[in-house]
């Protein structure tokens, strides 16, 4: 049988050979290769593991140390006494001063980790700490609003969101019949004799009212409208200043207006002391060299008039009195322009 196998049927058994031993290395070629990647896998697995347990570490490690330090600014925000000494400004229902309260009330609670008590609805009743601040802010709260205010929005439930929103609604609430009140008093509001300072912080208070209430005003606009409602002493200020390339901002005007007025009041008065004295020892002066004096010959102050309206008609430059021509009433000669006036003599009589 194996005899009677051709070279054909041989070479066909020995590629059938080939083939299978081709194919079962390349089985262990990729057996071997799979196993080297799962290894990789493996490796690469356990790395990312090592680096997830590390990020866990030190996210662990950064709450901890996040949660010690609000722990430590509560503290802090418990401790404070006076919070008008952070927060000046008390906020009052007929003082335009509720954007200027507000910025610094929510300065002072971002601070101390507190806003979320005035800013968010969410509310921990059942967590002791979270109590104990939120009775710090209402506090905060009633501390540095007036006392009408605190009967306005106090209530026996009061939570320091509700007082919040309640204060936000005194101030904010009907906003287009507010904005409409106010951007007319904005726009018709003139200096008067206010100072340059009060006048633009009116201007500026207006302004910010108008923002609050959705209608905000561009620092040109509030530039234009300051320039436009300056008074008399001001108003060439206002045409220069319309005329600056680029146009400035209301801090620069306010700062320019502000050097222009300390200027005028410091400025000098333009009389001096010493032409006002000269002024009057002139009048002293002339008037001594006009008043008809009694003359040696016994005249009297009718026959110096007399002679007064004589040398008038005359042209003499005499004065009262019975000298000589162009001698006063009282003998002496005439002074010159300039000259002091004589000193008076009298003639005693046996």
């Amino acid at each position: 049988m194996a005899g009677s196998l051709t070279d054909e049927d041989r070479e066909r058994a020995a590629e059938a050979e080939r083939t299978q031993k081709a194919a079962a290395d390349e089985r262990a070629r990729l057996a071997t290769e799979r196993a080297r990647l799962e290894g990789e896998h493996a490796r690469l697995e356990a790395e990312f593991q090592c680096l997830r347990d590390a990020e866990r570490a030190h996210h662990a490690q950064r709450d901890a140390l996040e949660v010690a330090s609000i722990a430590a600014l509560h503290a802090q925000a418990v401790a404070v006494i006076n919070i008008r000494s952070l927060i000046p400004v008390v906020l009052d229902g007929e003082s335009p001063n509720y954007t200027t309260w507000r910025s610094l009330f929510l300065l002072v609670v971002g601070k101390y980790e507190l806003s979320d008590h005035v800013l968010s609805d969410i509310a921990y009743p059942d967590v002791p700490s979270w109590v104990r601040m939120e009775c710090t802010v209402l506090s905060w709260l009633y501390g540095t609003i007036s006392s009408k205010l605190v009967q306005v929005v106090m209530t026996p439930t009061s939570s320091a969101r509700r007082v919040w929103l309640g204060l936000e609604e005194q101030f904010v609430g009907n906003k287009e019949t507010r904005a409409l009140y106010i951007d007319a008093e904005f726009r018709t509001f003139c200096q008067g004799d206010l100072s340059i300072s009060d006048y633009c912080s009116k201007m500026k208070n207006m302004a910010d009212a108008l923002g609050d209430l959705g209608e905000p005003v561009l620092d040109r606009t509030l530039v234009l409208a300051v320039l436009r409602s300056l008074n008399e002493r001001f108003s060439y200020m206002a045409a220069l200043i319309k005329r600056t390339k680029p146009f400035p901002s209301f801090s620069e005007v306010r700062a320019d207006l502000m050097l222009e007025e300390l200027t005028a009041k410091n400025k000098p008065t333009e009389p001096s002391a010493f032409l006002a004295a000269g002024n009057g020892s002139g009048a002293r002066s002339s008037g001594v060299n006009n008043n008809g004096g009694s003359s040696a010959g016994g005249h009297s102050a009718g026959g110096g008039g007399r002679n007064k309206n004589r040398n008038r008609r005359g042209g003499r430059a005499n004065n009262g009195g019975g000298g000589a021509p162009g001698q006063n009433g009282g003998g002496h000669p005439a002074p010159r322009p300039g000259s002091p006036a004589p000193t008076p003599v009298f003639d005693v009589q046996s």
